[in-house]
């Protein structure tokens, strides 16, 4: 029988931490509800509607039509016409350009809280370069 280090027990209690936690993360994926109900039961063709005066329209990523060489499709949300930037976080929500630190459980709540967020004003489309 051999006895075991502290190097060792630091090493086994080290894997065993990243297998719960990468076994933790597997079953959150694959439990999270697809991005169809991350509209909230808007149908086949993804949100539309009116919120404080501003129109809102929304389409999860695949409602979206995709080419081969395209990169993966985002999320699309239009504000009065003009796109919000909407990320996907690695658990299902999202995040906005207007609320980047705030985490929203389906596109109609990240786009909501980006018109409270513009308080009236017009949304600027993000130009990269």
């Amino acid at each position: 029988m051999s006895t075991m280090n502290r190097r060792e027990l630091l090493k086994f209690a080290a894997a065993g931490t990243v297998a719960v936690g990468t076994g933790a993360l597997a079953v959150q994926v694959l439990t999270t509800s697809g991005s169809q109900a991350a509209v909230e039961g808007t149908g086949a063709t993804g949100l539309d509607e009116t919120y404080k005066g501003r129109r809102i329209q929304a389409a999860p990523a695949g409602l979206r039509a995709q080419s081969r060489d395209a990169a993966p499709a985002m999320p699309h949300v239009l504000i009065d016409g003009k796109p919000l930037h909407v990320m996907v976080n690695a658990d299902g929500t999202y995040t906005s350009v207007s609320n980047h630190y705030e985490t929203f459980k389906s596109l109609r709540a990240v786009a909501r809280a980006a018109v409270d967020q513009l308080d009236g004003a017009q949304l600027v489309p993000l130009h990269h370069g």
